[in-house]
């Protein structure tokens, strides 16, 4: 298998299926393996709080670390994912690119799974809350939550995000994909890095949700990453949302945490939103923001330090202590509704939930067809070497 590796690489004329990391287009959009001779975002913690991170994974091998469930996960610990929209966010963020699988923005961080449903219509801000209070307390330096709602006040998500900024964690969250303009919870919470969409050559994504909270952009539409081989049998798959585009700017935020480990959470989404590159009018914008998340430039840019974080509210007294909880674990503010809670939607195209805050509608998935699979590339037409080949010291 090696030799034949080997060859396809060397013969000329042999023709040969692209390898995962080929086809994620937005790795060179992003400038993301030059960013690499720079740091791979080892030691960096980042928190993935979704449907849960499939341990079996080749391509987040060594990856994990030990998580936790709450709500209705699947699992105690966090590596359980039906879903399949944890794992492909964990893997945009942290994807080893085991024997050409998917390459993350940040391979050398650690991934430590939240999961906060079993299925991505199933999160409410009661069990999202808790699982950052939790992650917060584990050590996550960033917190990457690909989901979003159509609430504009949420207290326990915003008690449980205000906590998080308390404990010097990077928070980023998706704008949503329902093309219209406005910004939910949590990403429309002062501070949170709301993350909205691009395509290929920059374009905005127009299913993106926008509005003034936006803050960066980054690919959005074919994206493609790791799944649950219950979810898709190649194990890969090609995505749209804002969930992957929050995923690889939670990337980001692992590599400038790495290259810079003395720099407090407000300074590294200063640096963050002071190096992306503006793509409309100049300044930040509504749909856009400050623009296009640039690993590169937030790595290597001569940025004064700041004060505090540029997105956040004036100061406030700071709590120090974890969100208030029931007996049960849940959230204890708002009160309890009908339901268990306000009810979240994964801002991730394809498996992304219809948009319907209400106290006791459940939300039901919709456009799951544009996850598309990905076949597991396999070399072809491999032609047999020359007697030339094997003439000298090649090996």
């Amino acid at each position: 298998m090696v030799v034949a590796v080997l060859i396809a690489l060397v013969c000329p004329g042999v023709a040969r299926a692209q390898t995962i990391e080929e086809q994620q287009w937005h790795l060179a959009a992003l400038g993301v393996q030059a960013a690499h001779a720079t740091t791979r975002g080892d030691g960096v913690v980042v928190a993935v709080v979704d449907s849960g991170v499939d341990d079996t994974r080749p391509d987040l091998a060594g990856a994990l670390l030990p998580g936790a469930g709450f709500g209705s996960a699947a699992g105690t610990d966090g590596t359980e994912d039906n879903d399949g929209h944890g794992t492909a966010m964990a893997t945009l963020i942290a994807g080893r690119a085991v024997d050409g699988g998917a390459l993350g923005v940040a391979p050398g961080a650690m991934i430590l799974p939240v999961s906060v449903g079993a299925d991505g219509d199933k999160f409410t801000t009661a069990s999202v809350a808790e699982g950052v209070t939790w992650a917060v307390d584990h050590g996550a330096d960033v917190v990457n939550l690909s989901l979003t709602s159509l609430a504009t006040l949420t207290p326990d998500l915003l008690r449980a995000v205000n906590y998080a900024f308390d404990h010097d964690a990077v928070v980023v969250a998706g704008t949503g994909n329902d093309g219209d303009e406005h910004v939910g919870a949590p990403a429309n919470i002062k501070g949170v890095i709301a993350v909205s969409g691009t395509v290929e050559g920059n374009g905005p994504w127009p299913e993106s949700n926008t509005g003034p909270e936006t803050v960066l952009a980054a690919p959005a539409q074919r994206i493609v990453t790791a799944v649950p081989l219950k979810v898709v049998d190649t194990g890969y798959a090609e995505v749209d949302g804002t969930s992957a585009a929050t995923a690889l700017v939670s990337g980001a935020a692992a590599l400038v945490r790495a290259r810079y480990p003395d720099l407090d959470a407000g300074n590294v989404v200063n640096r963050l939103i002071t190096t992306a590159t503006d793509l409309l009018a100049p300044g930040r914008d509504n749909v856009t923001g400050f623009g296009q998340v640039d690993p590169v430039a937030a790595l290597t840019a001569d940025v004064p330090r700041v004060e505090r974080n540029p997105l956040a509210p004036p100061p406030r007294t700071s709590s120090t202590e974890p969100p208030p909880t029931t007996a049960e674990g849940e959230s204890a503010a708002p009160p309890p509704v009908a339901d268990g809670g306000t009810r979240l939607l994964v801002a991730f195209g394809g498996l992304t939930a219809v948009g319907v805050v209400v106290a006791v509608v459940s939300l039901l998935l919709a456009r799951r067809s544009r996850i598309r699979r990905v076949p597991v590339p396999v070399v072809t037409e491999i032609p047999p070497p020359s007697d030339d080949f094997w003439r000298g010291d090649r090996f």
